[in-house]
């Protein structure tokens, strides 16, 4: 692979490297080490395990949206796990990790990449593989239309709005173009637009190395950044709701696989998983010139890993060495075969790497041949502002020059968020592997009984999905908070009976198992009330058993109840595009679906879950809160 030009938006994370490997250890005790990792790593797991007969790898999933915050409030807790994920290779987040540059196996991977990713001469992570981000395309789709491959970008917009017209491969909507809407991906589209006018010219290049130094900005700059996605959404193509902040992220895969969208902005791993469910052809297309310019295709890196400093402590000698015998093996080209199959990710940073197999697309082989191919890496948290601030432009809630210039200041002085104190909690209460979408938990009930003393509903429900992150015992402050729960969804009290609770509990319990075995986030903590449930399996899934008042009394079947939920749940995002997470049942806002003859609106609130769980923790700041598991909520053996 001859890669000629690859630059870099200013100074983040990129790193691997590789050497031989052989099992060391004939003890049979095993050494734990944990990391968590927005998936599972299957096939890495294996091959470290059949490496190393005395480590056991444990990967926790944890949502990529939130991963790099929870991982450093986990270290600042001293509850980090041994190794050490971020998207972020600068930062708070070194003070924590062990100095890699002695371990040999820092050699194995490019220099430009450990020397951008280096503080002080020192080495703190090595790089994962990077993924390849275009446009994926359905070309079957493309081929029945008499529609051509598009070469510019003004040819992407013009064939979109043909097959608009012909009312193919385009949702109820009459959208065709889809994209994750979460920030990160967001603030890719953005920068990924400009490269092959911009970023890829010298102009562009000169303009980077400026801001590295504190000499450029991005008002006046990037203005026209937005510019494809803000006409692709004037002209009906992109569906703007994707881009708010209260709404799930857009189905990318099961929207191109049912032909409900032509085109998608996203990576190679996304473009397999569509190829899997789906009988069309489809392929990728790099980021594409209005000016007469080379496309180019994108690289962002998927993560780094770093050792928790812990570690180095005389007692932690043992963790210790299995981390880097478990690092020396991720570079080697053994591992970082083994994390592409499992991540789909398409470029190694090791040197002189040759991957297995073929893992460019087609469509975008010619960029990385010749040398077109731009890596995106920056920080984690500039990438997550900018992205929001894209958002809010996307969605209407803010101009493009306003936006750059928050952009601007964000970069000069970072966060100037004020953080309060809170109150205070006597223990951890922890989120981890995705508990809370699960099963009971400390935190769930606590959050569940906020909810209800302060809206005095009767039930309170709280969707596992809103809660993203731990409490840990002691001072409690406001960022806390921010992380715990993120999403501004207001509250709402509905009044409904027996059999809408039975309802709305069965869709709680109805994406336990998914495909990528992560729960979705519709799983209901509750107050007030008590169920069980069915273990799901991947054939038979989970169903409800019983369901009664909190004191074990049944529900009254010619009572009703006041239920508090959020507006989420009830339709104010419709419930398009997996919005809603299936709860029609009380809808009260959306005309997409049948509103209950059931359910009846009582109040409309401004709290959310966040400032709810202020108000509680300030209104017991003269005790010890305490939040335990009860038995509120039960799962019980199928065969039972």
């Amino acid at each position: 692979m001859n890669i000629k030009k690859i630059f870099c938006l200013i100074a983040a994370p990129l790193f691997l490297a590789g050497c031989s490997v052989k099992e060391t250890s004939e003890n049979n005790e095993k050494t734990v080490i944990t990391m968590m990792y927005i998936s599972d790593l299957p096939n890495l797991e294996k091959l470290v395990e059949t490496t190393y007969s005395d480590i056991d790898l444990q990967i926790e999933t944890n949502a990529s949206g939130t991963i790099d915050g929870e991982i450093e409030r986990r270290l600042r807790n001293g509850h980090g796990t041994d190794i050490v994920s971020s998207t972020l290779a600068i930062g708070d987040i070194l003070d924590y990790l062990a100095d890699l540059s002695a371990d040999d196996y820092i050699s194995s991977y490019q220099s430009g990449i450990m020397h951008k990713t280096a503080k002080d001469g020192k080495n703190f992570f090595i790089p994962l593989p990077a993924q390849y981000y275009g446009y994926i395309y359905n070309k079957s789709l493309l081929e029945q239309n008499g529609l051509d491959v598009p070469k510019t970008q003004r040819e992407l917009v013009e064939i979109l709005e043909q097959s608009k017209k012909m009312n193919t491969g385009s949702d109820e909507s009459g959208n065709n173009f889809v994209i994750n809407g979460t920030p990160a991906v967001t603030a890719i589209f953005a920068m990924s637009s400009e490269i092959p006018d911009f970023f890829g010219l010298s102009d562009g290049i000169g303009w980077l190395n400026d801001l590295k130094n504190g000499k450029a900005v991005f008002s006046g700059t990037l203005d026209n950044c937005l510019d494809l996605p803000l006409e692709l959404i004037e002209k009906g193509c992109l569906n703007s709701i994707q881009f708010q902040a209260n709404t799930n992220s857009m189905p990318v895969s099961q929207k191109m696989a049912d032909g409900k969208a032509l085109v998608a902005f996203d990576n190679v791993k996304m473009l397999e998983t569509i190829r899997q469910n789906s009988d069309d052809e489809f392929d990728m297309l790099p980021m594409l010139s209005s000016e007469g310019n080379p496309p180019w295709t994108v690289s962002v890196p998927t993560a780094f890993l770093g050792i928790n400093n812990e570690l180095t402590k005389d007692e932690n000698k043992a963790k210790l060495d299995a981390c880097r015998r478990i690092f020396s093996l991720i570079s080697t080209p053994e591992g970082q075969n083994a994390f592409m199959l499992d991540n789909g990710a398409a470029y190694s940073y090791l040197v002189d790497y040759s991957p297995d197999y073929d893992i460019a697309p087609d469509g975008i082989e010619d960029c990385i041949e010749n040398g077109y191919n731009y890596n995106i890496s920056i920080p984690n948290d500039f990438l997550r502002f900018f992205g929001n601030r894209c958002n809010a432009v996307l969605c209407g809630q803010a101009e493009i020059k306003e936006a750059l210039a928050s952009v601007d200041e964000y970069m000069k002085n970072g966060s100037q968020e004020t953080y309060s104190l809170i109150g205070t909690i006597n223990h951890d209460m922890i989120v981890e592997n995705y508990n809370v979408r699960r099963q009971e938990t400390e935190i769930g009930n606590m959050i569940s009984d906020a909810v209800r003393e302060v809206t005095g509903a009767d039930i309170a429900v709280v969707n596992g999905g809103s809660i993203r992150a731990s409490l840990y015992k002691g001072d409690v402050y406001s960022y806390d908070l921010d992380a715990v729960c993120p999403y501004p969804n207001k509250i709402i009290v509905i009044e409904v009976n027996a059999e809408i609770i039975r309802e709305m509990l069965a869709n709680s319990v109805t994406k336990l198992i998914q495909d990528n075995n992560i729960p979705g986030g519709r799983f209901l903590n509750v107050s007030g009330i008590r169920y069980s449930f069915t273990q799901p399996s991947e054939d038979k899934p989970s169903q409800i058993v019983d369901v009664t008042l909190s004191d074990g009394s049944p529900l009254d079947e010619n009572k009703t109840y006041t239920v508090a939920v959020t507006d989420y749940m009830a339709g104010k995002s419709s419930y398009q595009d997996n919005n809603g997470d299936g709860y029609t049942m009380i809808n009260v806002y959306s005309d997409d679906v049948p509103k209950s003859e059931n359910v009846k609106l009582v109040e409309e609130t401004d709290y959310t879950f966040r400032s709810i769980l202020e108000d509680f923790i300030i209104n017991h700041n003269d005790e010890e809160i305490v939040s335990q598991t009860d038995g509120r909520i039960t799962m019980v053996n199928q065969n039972a």
